[in-house]
């Protein structure tokens, strides 16, 4: 496992936990409330395996 591993989904995380509409560029569809919401969960899910990754990265396991 390299770094890249962690910052993949750290990086994707982080973008839907802080600009969720970007998703939605260029598509017909508007994003509602429960859409936004469920995005960002996505997002800081993504940023626990993140984390997770970072550990066992750094953990040596």
């Amino acid at each position: 496992m390299s770094f890249v591993d962690v910052a993949i989904p750290g990086i994707l995380g982080l973008v839907l936990l802080i600009w969720p509409q970007s998703m939605f560029l260029g598509a017909r569809v508007t994003p509602d409330a429960k859409k936004i919401r469920l995005l960002r969960g996505g997002g800081a899910v993504l940023l626990l395996v993140a984390i997770v990754y970072l550990t066992i990265k750094l953990v040596g396991a």
